[in-house]
């Protein structure tokens, strides 16, 4: 997984600290206890009774490398600051049977090694401190969504499922270009089935349907659900690949053809976004496909004697 997550980036505070939250409660289930705002957090947001404590930070976004890295060097010492400060306050919240090995800031997104270094020297500092919550061998680190690959995926999937993508506008078909769907009439002539002008009429229209719909599904994944978004350009650019590499090599008639690479696009897009309905699923498959189809990448021989 690409750790730069460029859709995580930019979140706010609170939005990323409730990310991180219920990442965690699928990573650690009921081993994670997540302390209240309410009067302080001492410098973490919540740990787990293995010893690891965490604490979010999201700056504010567009930064450069340099500044992004400096407000998270100088978050990471003012937390470990609360953390050595507060020995009365935590102790009392992590009481004598936990002791913290892993204190962890976990970022959207980390550009240069030097944040790994200072993390270093704040591990000395908090080792000195001798804090009774703290493991002798206690490890400063930062983290990114990285660390949590399958946790985050499972939690983006299950999103999806409960977003309920939204409803579709009314298509406009004048957004598409005439040329485009001409060459898609040219292509599907070459399928037995469509060669009757009306059936493929109604063929094509279908298909610019789905398109459109596709357009407004991908762009909201695109806003809301970053990850998603990028395993399924992914999914598509490797089927795209095939369709040159090894669908044109194929003996197969144009139909047979068609429905083969309208059924592995969908079964792309279910593994992708697993909790997607049907139609959901069909809508962004029939989009891509008809995207090929007013491209070069899909075309058929001409079976036509």
């Amino acid at each position: 997984m690409d750790q730069t997550l460029h859709g995580l980036a930019g979140l706010s505070g609170s939005e990323w600290q409730d990310l991180c939250i219920q990442v965690l409660r699928l990573e650690h289930g009921t081993d994670l206890v997540v302390l209240p705002d309410k009067g302080g957090d001492g410098g973490l947001e919540a740990y787990t009774l293995t010893g690891h404590a965490f604490q979010c930070y999201s700056p504010n976004e567009p930064l450069q490398p340099k500044k992004r890295y400096e407000n998270q060097r100088d978050k990471a010492t003012e937390d470990i600051g609360k953390f050595i400060k507060n020995e009365n306050k935590l102790k009392s919240l992590i009481g004598d049977h936990v002791k913290i090995s892993r204190w962890i800031l976990m970022c959207p997104k980390i550009d240069m090694k030097d944040l790994a270094g200072h993390c270093t020297g704040l591990t000395t500092r908090v080792r000195d401190a001798q804090l009774p919550y703290a493991h002798p061998e206690i490890h400063v680190i930062c983290q990114t969504m990285d660390d949590y690959e399958a946790s985050y995926k499972r939690l983006v999937n299950s999103q999806l499922a409960r977003m309920h993508l939204p409803a579709l506008s009314e298509p406009n078909y004048s957004s598409i270009d005439s040329s485009q769907i001409e060459t898609m009439h040219q292509k599907l002539r070459k399928v037995p089935v469509l060669r009757n002008e009306q059936a493929r009429n109604l063929y094509v229209q279908r298909l610019l349907t789905d398109y459109l719909g596709s357009q407004e599904y991908r762009s909201y994944i695109r806003d809301h659900y970053t990850e998603i978004e990028r395993e399924l350009e992914t999914m598509l650019e490797d089927l795209e690949h095939r369709l040159i590499t090894e669908f044109l090599l194929d003996d197969d008639g144009a139909q047979a053809k068609l429905k083969r690479i309208v059924a592995a696009t969908e079964s792309r897009v279910r593994e992708v976004a697993t909790e997607s309905s049907l139609s959901q699923s069909r809508t962004l498959s029939n989009g891509q496909v008809t995207d090929w189809l007013m491209r070069c990448p899909l075309d058929f021989y001409d079976e036509a004697s």
